[in-house]
């Protein structure tokens, strides 16, 4: 009687677990892929992506569901490879990663002016100190895996290797001609009437003129100019090729002699006049002065490929599965029904303004 009723009680067991199980691919608790030591649930990929989101500083319903749909599924497959690469690591742990893992946030802390903004940092990145230290470790972890298991395996490339790249990749070694430059600029609103720029013209024209009579460009320009890029370092700009500046800037700029001063100038930025410090011709790099980097990319392509199959056969090995369902089609285009053309996602750091 009593075995009858413990198989009973197993029995109703198994059908409550099966009865419960979460099918709804919204619910938190959603398996939305699962292996041997695996389980990511709904919640953890949603927050996996908000992170990623709140990086690009874009809201969900922002982002169309074909992009979102692709970052989603781009995201879970990171997590699933860090899961499998984190289980296959720990069968020859690091010893000491905890140890490095906190040395390493100490030395993140100290970019920081103090103990509030870092703080503060967590709490943009919605994150802690403690799941950045295990989140630190886990990479540890992760690139003392891949020492063991890749590296060792890697040859380094040969001659022959790097001069068949430099041979079919002729436009990464084609560099255009360059200028060196310092300016001073004196800005004018767009919106100004000609009174004010005839007066922010002479202003720029007196800079000059103490320039032209001897005054070092570099002090002038740290007391006159008003680009805020520029101004502290005396006016000198990063070299730049054509296509980078406004045209009439580039046009100045190229046709002034190197050691020469520009007369004053107008951009729709203001009157500016420029020192031409340095030109360089234009050039095809030889493969002596890339073999190096060459080098370093080919290794990077290889440790790539080889990291690849590692964490393609530990997936293997894991049976993993993905249960996300596939997202809808998209909706056929008809007359009533223009097209929409979905904005871009935007890249992780500004592109420099042109002067």
């Amino acid at each position: 009687m009593q075995k009858h009723l413990s198989l009973c009680f197993t029995l109703l067991t198994a059908v409550l677990v099966v009865g419960c199980a979460v099918k709804d691919p919204k619910d938190p608790r959603f398996v939305v892929a699962e292996g041997k030591g695996i389980k990511i649930t709904r919640a953890q990929l949603d927050g996996e992506v908000d992170r990623a989101l709140l990086n690009f500083n874009l809201a969900r319903d922002k982002v169309p569901a074909a992009q979102f749909n692709s970052l989603e599924m781009n995201i879970l497959n990171q997590m699933i490879n860090r899961q499998v690469a984190l289980a296959e690591a720990r069968k020859s742990p690091l010893t000491n990663a905890a140890v490095l893992a906190k040395e390493q946030l100490e030395r993140m802390k100290k970019n920081f002016p103090d103990a509030k903004a870092f703080e503060e940092q967590l709490a943009k990145a919605k994150t802690t100190e403690q799941a950045m230290v295990q989140e630190i470790e886990q990479k540890l972890e992760v690139d003392h895996l891949m020492r063991q298991r890749v590296e060792p395996s890697l040859k380094a490339p040969s001659d022959e290797d790097v001069q068949k790249f430099y041979s079919e990749n002729p436009k990464l070694w084609q560099r255009n001609e360059t200028v060196q430059a310092q300016h001073v600029l004196v800005k004018v609103d767009a919106s100004a009437d000609a009174a004010t720029k005839a007066a922010k013209k002479k202003t720029a024209e007196a800079a000059l003129a103490r320039v032209n009579k001897g005054e070092a460009f570099e002090k002038v320009a740290q007391e006159v100019s008003d680009d805020p890029g520029s101004k502290a370092r005396g006016g000198e700009l990063p070299p730049f090729s054509k296509g980078q500046m406004t045209p009439n800037f580039e046009k100045v700029a190229f046709s002034t002699a190197p050691g020469k001063t520009s007369k004053v100038f107008e951009t729709p930025f203001g009157f500016h006049f420029l020192k031409v410090k340095a030109k360089e011709a234009a050039k095809n790099l030889k493969l002596e002065d890339v073999k190096n980097e060459i080098m370093s990319h080919l290794k990077r392509l290889k440790q790539g490929e080889a990291t690849r199959l590692l964490l393609e056969d530990l997936r293997k090995e894991a049976a993993v599965k993905i249960l996300l369902p596939p997202p809808p089609a998209p909706a056929p285009v008809t007359a009533t029904t223009p097209p929409v053309s979905a904005p871009p996602v935007p890249p992780s750091a500004p592109a420099p303004a042109k002067k």
